[in-house]
């Protein structure tokens, strides 16, 4: 692997184990500081390279540097190179002050180019790849009937971004703010994609382009919030015109930032206007983007000639001289991050940590994050393959995520057995009309199979509580359906007594975003019915006669 050929050692800093992970652990002249976790520590296997850092909470990558057991680590190492997620001013001053290289370019240039009000006016001429904007005070700006995008100058993972969606609205951030500069934008509708890129001397090595999954519950609670990629969706979204515009955005974007002496990775963010078909710029990521580490592992799986993203970003940080390499394409795999959400019991983490290993063994990638603070990421769940049909739409596999990150929220067990009942009467069934945040189709009631459970006591546990009623079962013998990883059992029953009413978690859960609806529905009508499982309704039907 083309790594560091002058023999200097690479240290990277961060308070995130994950972000470290774009090379593999063993590779030589290569250290990691982190902070120690029972989850971190199994990642890691007891590399001496790798230095986990015990306190009461988790550190930021400035107060790791700080460390006294830090600096004698660093210090032991030959010709040392410190390596952190994002640079700041502070970080700076305690690599110099301790006399490390620093291998990040300038947080200030990282700062001018990442902020909203300072970066329109750092882009200069590339400005008109943005979507019509001004840069206005706060108290200045105007409603005129027109939704819109305020933000402020700082605003990232959609923290200080805002949808202006009414004048009562603007006039309570205008009150707060007076004489704040925001910028003002057009609000575009349509998918958003990104990519990660290198400044390598004066090249620009352009990364592959993933579709950036923004906003879906219950991943998260904040409408602009990045909660994941899928490398699978734009080959089916971009034309081959919108692709070579797209480059052409790239391109022009990491020249400017060479221009400014920017070396190593940055990402943007382009939105596709559905209504125009045009790209507009939308964000640029002077830093390293928080899907580096997945791409290079995507990249490092395909055996193939060439670099990855991550072993580029150090090559050109290294001052490596650039000999025409390449970086890997990938057109597949996603990522999805489960935010900090309110929960609905206390977490359970040897519970939590079942789940992990289980869903692992299941081919998924996942990394646990020991933060606290709301919206800030918990789980990061990795696939091989995309987890999007379309723009805003869960496949099967984002289904998994979705449920995965569900069983966190809720406390349960993952992909536990699950029991339902065919409950007929007058040539009717019982179903549940369900929608679950932008998905609409039916289902039949039941639940989970509780550890040590067994199934028609817990089917006729599950009933009651979900409907009220009392079932009869009519034939012993389930329908099995396993289809996401976990097996479904269904029994044929009818009423034995009971009065139909929502309730038990159902009713607790039952919202806008995430509805429970009884409803009879005729049996004819069953082939026409979309179903959470594809299919179920001609196995029913089959059942039935």
């Amino acid at each position: 692997m083309f790594f560091n050929k002058q023999g200097n050692s690479v240290i990277y800093v961060t308070r995130d184990l994950e972000r470290a992970l774009g090379l593999p652990l063993d590779t030589k002249g290569y250290y990691i500081i982190s902070n120690y976790s029972s989850f971190a520590k199994s990642l890691t296997k007891g590399q001496k390279n790798v230095l986990l850092v015990k306190h009461l909470q988790a550190l930021d990558t400035r107060e790791l540097l700080m460390l006294p057991v830090v600096k004698r680590f660093i210090n032991k190492i030959e010709n040392p190179n410190i390596l952190v997620f994002k640079n700041t001013t502070q970080i700076e001053k305690v690599c110099r002050e301790n006399k490390w290289r620093l291998l990040n370019p300038s947080a200030i240039l990282s700062a001018q180019v990442e902020e909203k009000v300072a970066g329109t006016e750092w882009l200069g001429p590339l400005g008109r790849y943005l979507p019509p904007h001004e840069i206005i005070e706060c108290g200045k700006v105007k409603w005129k009937g027109e939704r819109f995008v305020l933000q402020f100058n700082r605003a990232h993972t959609g923290g200080g971004t805002f949808l202006i969606e009414s004048g009562m609205q603007l006039d309570a951030l205008k009150k707060k703010f007076p004489v704040r500069p925001v910028r003002i934008t057009k609000f575009v509708v349509g998918p958003a994609l990104t990519n990660n890129n290198v400044v390598w001397g004066d090249r620009v090595l352009i990364g592959n382009i993933n579709y950036q999954i923004t906003g879906l519950k219950p991943f998260t609670n904040l409408p602009f919030a990045t909660i994941g990629n899928d490398w699978a969706l734009p080959h089916k979204l971009l034309s081959s015109q919108q692709i070579k515009e797209y480059l052409k955005i790239v391109g022009d974007v990491g020249g400017r930032l060479a221009k400014f002496g920017w070396q190593g990775l940055f990402g943007i963010d382009v939105i596709i206007d559905s209504k125009t078909g045009k790209l507009c710029l939308i964000e640029i990521n002077a830093r390293q983007p928080a899907s580096t580490t997945y791409e290079s592992q995507l990249q490092s799986r395909k055996n193939k000639k060439g670099l990855t993203i991550f072993v580029a970003h150090l090559s050109a940080l290294l001052g490596e001289k650039y000999k025409n390499q390449k970086l890997i394409e990938i057109k597949d795999g996603a990522q999805v991050v489960q935010k900090i959400v309110p929960v609905e019991k206390a977490v359970d983490n040897k519970l939590l940590r079942y789940n992990i290993n289980k869903f692992r063994k299941d081919g998924w990638g996942v990394y646990w994050y020991d933060n606290s603070e709301a919206e800030k990421d918990w789980l990061r769940m990795q696939s091989k393959v995309g987890v999007m049909s379309e723009h805003n739409i869960l496949n099967k596999q984002g289904m998994l995520a979705m449920f995965f990150g569900l069983a966190a929220i809720q406390g349960k067990y993952w992909n536990s057995n699950r029991v339902g009942a065919i409950i007929v009467k007058d040539d009717r069934v019982l179903l549940f009309r369900r929608h679950r945040y932008g998905s609409d189709y039916y289902v039949f009631p039941g639940g989970t199979v509780e550890p040590g459970e067994k199934l028609l006591p817990a089917l006729h546990r599950e009933i009651e509580e979900e409907t009220g009623l009392k079932v009869v079962v009519i034939k012993k013998k389930p329908m099995i359906i396993q289809d996401t990883g976990r097996k479904e059992y269904y029994f044929l029953a009818k009423i034995k007594s009971g009065v139909l009413g929502l309730g038990g978690e159902e009713k607790v859960r039952h919202s806008s975003d995430n509805s429970y609806v009884l409803e009879w529905v005729e049996i004819k009508c069953l082939p026409k019915i979309v179903f959470s499982h594809p299919g179920i309704n001609r196995l029913v039907l089959k059942l039935l006669s």
